[in-house]
């Protein structure tokens, strides 16, 4: 305890007004780092190496590379934990960074296998899509001209024109032109994410470095509200049905929809006033991380991402994507240690959902992580055998490395929670101390901490709110306001007293 500490509480023990300990703010501590070692070798060597080079948090390429797994497999294969008990390898990720964390070079890089893929996988069904567009067209004008010949026959020749004209007609409808394959979508509204589902035999990606995403879910462009439906459906696979205006309705029967989202911190504030997010199950589908921010530390000057290392990487995304694009819903079944790993994991984890528990406020996410859990553990299998994954069981050893993943994924989610339902309040009131602690003070006045904090609080009225919650928690105390100058004038403003704990 420092000198300045130990005056102030001698004092206030003399005065018998001793301080207590300060009231922990919300989001108390760090959230750990992704255990990227725990990824298949050719993934963390990249996401370590890619974090390095552009220097960002390992934990936004890790989410993102799980992320782009699901993508290539989410609707491809599942994973069969026991007899009746299956989870989808389709992935809700969302990871938190402040503004300027360069998000955007890290999507590109790490989502660049998957685009050149479709790419690919477009050029090459061009071809087919072309020449099924040119017979139908040939089509639907010798229907439309035995059409108008049957009106311009006689009575004798009607019937027979008329069958004529029918026969060519249905041959023009039974013409199908292929659907252009997309693996990825950018943003997109609930409407036009349905129709994509149903064109691409029900599984889509979207990837997007904005909060845009959110918006979309809230019903901004739309008048009717929130279209939750497909988020909530895409993610678990229940069936979707897909009617437009002349034509029969399409039913997707498993959609395996991904979503790699990245928000502002900010954004986590505003999620619960989307209606139904928390009450339906929204929130709660996504594996969220809010990784410490570094900027402000970042190195000027750092190794590039080593060609090898890119090279085996986008190589090995690309080969399991097109070694899972055959199938539809491989099962991957667990083997008895494996499902004896994930039941422990389970067991340990069920009493934390009580009432009482560290999981219970967020009993909506904690209650969906052994089916994530064993929905990594899948991804990780495949990505670890990338050629025959998929005529193998599920080992001990990816589940056990899911399982590590899923901790560190449950203190994010106990972070972005309390974010989410805390707001900015606590950020701002951290910050605040912050400064108190840096400058060394013992006292300062209301007109010092606006100065101090204005780009955070630009109104005395946004600090207001602020000061009350410290004061309330203990980290600080108002002074009494001095008696009025008798000369008049402006009374000065209240002052406020620094916690010795502070200073610890």
């Amino acid at each position: 305890m420092s000198r300045y500490a130990e005056d102030i509480a001698r004092q206030a023990r003399a005065n018998g007004d001793g301080w207590e300990p300060p009231v922990p703010l919300g989001q108390t501590g760090k959230p750990p780092i992704f255990p990227a070692h725990r990824l298949p070798p050719w993934i963390n060597a990249y996401v370590v190496a890619l974090a390095e080079a552009v220097q960002v948090p390992v934990d936004l390429p890790a989410m993102l590379a799980l992320t782009a797994l699901a993508a290539a497999a989410g609707g491809r294969a599942y994973v069969e934990i026991k007899p009746g008990y299956d989870e989808e390898l389709n992935l809700f990720t969302a990871t938190a960074m402040a503004p300027g964390s360069r998000k955007t070079p890290v999507f590109m890089r790490v989502t660049a296998p998957l685009v050149d893929y479709e790419r690919t996988a477009i050029e090459e069904a061009n071809p087919e899509v072309h020449e099924a567009k040119v017979r139908l067209a040939i089509a639907k004008a010798d229907a439309a001209k035995a059409m108008q010949e049957a009106e311009r026959a006689g009575d004798e020749a009607r019937d027979e024109a008329a069958h004529f004209a029918a026969a060519k007609a249905a041959m023009a409808e039974a013409i199908v032109v292929p659907t252009m394959p997309r693996l990825l979508v950018d943003d997109a509204t609930p409407e036009a994410l349905t129709s994509l589902l149903a064109e691409q035999g029900g599984r889509i990606a979207m990837f997007s470095d904005e909060g845009e995403v959110f918006s979309m879910m809230a019903g901004r462009y739309s008048s009717k509200g929130p279209n939750l439906g497909v988020y909530l459906k895409g993610h678990v696979g229940s069936s979707i049905r897909v009617d437009r205006k002349g034509r029969d309705p399409e039913i997707i029967q498993k959609p395996a929809l991904t979503l790699g989202l990245t928000v502002q911190p900010v954004v986590l504030s505003q999620l619960l006033a989307i209606d139904g997010a928390r009450g339906r199950g929204l929130l709660g589908r996504f594996l969220w991380s809010v990784p410490a921010n570094n900027v402000g530390y970042r190195r000027s000057d750092p190794e590039p991402v080593p060609a090898e290392v890119e090279e085996v990487f986008a190589g090995s995304l690309r080969t399991l994507v097109a070694t899972l694009a055959g199938f539809d819903r491989v099962p991957l079944v667990f083997t008895p240690e494996a499902r004896a790993a994930l039941q422990r994991f389970q067991e340990a984890l069920e009493p934390r959902l009580r009432e009482m528990g560290d999981l219970g406020h967020i009993g909506d996410w904690a209650g969906k992580l052994v089916g994530h859990t064993a929905r990594i553990a899948g991804l990780l299998h495949l990505a670890t055998n990338i050629a025959r994954g998929w005529g193998k069981n599920v080992e001990v050893g990816p589940v056990n490395d899911a399982i590590r993943i899923a901790e560190y994924l449950t203190a994010h989610a106990l972070y972005a929670f309390e974010v989410m339902a805390d707001g900015p309040l606590q950020d701002n009131a951290k910050a605040l101390i912050k400064w108190a602690q840096d400058s060394d003070i013992t006292v300062f006045s209301r007109r010092e901490a606006h100065r101090a904090c204005r780009h955070r609080l630009p109104t005395v009225e946004d600090l207001k709110p602020v000061l009350e919650l410290l004061e309330g928690s203990g980290y600080i105390r108002r002074l009494p306001d001095p008696e009025p100058s008798t000369k008049g004038g402006r009374p000065p403003g209240p002052k406020y007293q620094v916690s010795p704990y502070l200073a610890l």
